[in-house]
C-alpha cells in the first residue's frame, strides 16, 4: 500500500487531520494497475463547505460542492448524491450533505473500476466490487443509474482507448444498458462529444475504444458516416487520426461541411480535413487536375501558406495516401507562388491576357516540376 499512500501528497500543507478524507476514483484504478495516475481526487465525509472554507479551500463554483486545495491546487469534494431532473450531461440536481456516506458517494460513480477509495491509514474502501472487476479487466456499471448520463457511453470507449493494454471487455450487461441508453447521446452537448471523442483519439490505441462504437449503437446515433475504424492509427497528433478514421470513410466534401457544421469544428480541422480529401481524390500527376487542386486550397493566394495546416499534412504523408510526397508537393507550390504578374506585366501584358499567361506559365512549371524536379526554367 506504500504507492498508494503516497496519493495523499497533494493534501499536504493544510491541517486536515481532522477530516474523514478519502482518495478515490481513477487514482486507484491507475495505482493498482500499476499506473502513475495524473491527478488524484478527493472526497470528504461528514464535513461541510464552511470547514473547508475555513481552512483555505476555495470552491469551484457557486452550487458544486468541490474545492481546491490552497497550495496543490488538488480536488477535494464533499460526499454527495446527484438526482436527476432534466436530459443531458448537466441535469443533475447535486445534494451534499455531512449524512452522506462514502458508499452512497461512490454509488453515484460509473464503473465499478472508478468507485474505490482508499483512506489515509491505506485501508481500501472497494463497495461495490471494483478490485475484482479490475483483476479481471472488466468495465461493469454499477446501478441502473448509469443511464441517466448518456456521457458514460463515450467515456466507456475512452477507458478501452487508454487501458488497451491490459484488454479490458465491457460486461454484457453493461453492453445492454449502453444499447438501450444510445439514443441519448443526441443530448450531449456537441462540445463534450468532442472532448470525449478527443480524448480517446490522444490515447495509446484508439482503435481499441472506437472499434466498439458500432456494437454500442453509437454509430448509428452520432457519426453513421465513420463506421469504418482504421485497425490502428499511424499518426500521433488528435487532428490527423481523425483525419485517418475520415479518411478510411471515402468522405465527400459536402461531408466534412455537413459534419464541421454539426459538431462545431475548428476552422483548422476542416481546412485540413478538407484538403485530405481533396488531396486524396485528385490525380497529382494530372497537370490541370494538381493546378485546380493547388488553387482550391488556396495555395497559390498572396498570403504565406499555413504552416500549421502544413505540419498536420506532413505528419499524414506517413501513411502514403498520395502519389507524391507532401513535401515535394509543397516544393512545387513554392515555385508556382514565384510567378508573379510582375513578371507579365513588365512585358506590357495586362488585363485578361495577364491571368491567362500566368495560368499558362504555372502549368508549365508544373509539368516540368512533376516529370523532371527541379528543372523548371526561370521566366
Amino acid at each position: 500500500m506504500a504507492d498508494l499512500n503516497r496519493l495523499f501528497a497533494p493534501l499536504e500543507g493544510v491541517e486536515t487531520a481532522n477530516l474523514e478524507i478519502y482518495a478515490v476514483g481513477g487514482a486507484i484504478r491507475d495505482t493498482l494497475l500499476g499506473l502513475s495516475p495524473k491527478d488524484v481526487d478527493f472526497v470528504a465525509v461528514g464535513t461541510t463547505s464552511e470547514i473547508l472554507l475555513n481552512l483555505g479551500f476555495r470552491q469551484v463554483g457557486k452550487d458544486f460542492p468541490v474545492f481546491l486545495h490552497p497550495k496543490s491546487h488538488a480536488e477535494l469534494a464533499l460526499a454527495r448524491t446527484e438526482r436527476k431532473i432534466k436530459k443531458g450531461h448537466t441535469g443533475f440536481i447535486v445534494h451534499a450533505d455531512p449524512l452522506v456516506s462514502l458508499e452512497t458517494d461512490l454509488r453515484r460513480r460509473d464503473f465499478t473500476i472508478n468507485a474505490m477509495a482508499l483512506s489515509r491509514d491505506g485501508l481500501l474502501i472497494d463497495p461495490y466490487g471494483g478490485q475484482h472487476d479490475l483483476n479481471d479487466r472488466v468495465l461493469r456499471h454499477i446501478s441502473p443509474a448509469f443511464s441517466e448520463d448518456p456521457l458514460r457511453i463515450l467515456r466507456c470507449i475512452r477507458f478501452l482507448a487508454q487501458l488497451s493494454m491490459y484488454q479490458f471487455t465491457i460486461s454484457t450487461e453493461t453492453v445492454e444498458i449502453i444499447q438501450s441508453m444510445s439514443h441519448s447521446l443526441r443530448e450531449l452537448s456537441v462540445e463534450r462529444i468532442i472532448v470525449e471523442l478527443d480524448k480517446t483519439l490522444s490515447s495509446t490505441n484508439p482503435a481499441a475504444g472506437l472499434r466498439n462504437l458500432h456494437s454500442l449503437g453509437v454509430t448509428e446515433t452520432l457519426i453513421p458516416d465513420l463506421a469504418i475504424v482504421p485497425d490502428q492509427f499511424m499518426c500521433q497528433s488528435v487532428d490527423a487520426r481523425l483525419g485517418e478514421w475520415i479518411l478510411q470513410n471515402k468522405p465527400t466534401p459536402d461531408c466534412i461541411e455537413y459534419y464541421g457544421k454539426q459538431f462545431r469544428l475548428t476552422n483548422k480541422r476542416v481546412a485540413f480535413l478538407t484538403a485530405l480529401i481533396k488531396l486524396k481524390n485528385t490525380d497529382i500527376k494530372d497537370v490541370a487536375s494538381c493546378l485546380e487542386l493547388m488553387n482550391q486550397l488556396g495555395w497559390l493566394k498572396g498570403n504565406p501558406p499555413n504552416h500549421r495546416l502544413d505540419e498536420l499534412l506532413m505528419e499524414f504523408d506517413q501513411i502514403q495516401f498520395v502519389e507524391l510526397p507532401i513535401t515535394r508537393l509543397f516544393e512545387i507550390r513554392d515555385r508556382l507562388r514565384e510567378i508573379t504578374a510582375a513578371q507579365f506585366t513588365e512585358k506590357g501584358i495586362f488585363g485578361k491576357r495577364l491571368g491567362e499567361a500566368i495560368h499558362a506559365e504555372r502549368l508549365k512549371v508544373l509539368s516540368t516540376e512533376i516529370s523532371a524536379p527541379g528543372t523548371a526554367p526561370g521566366l
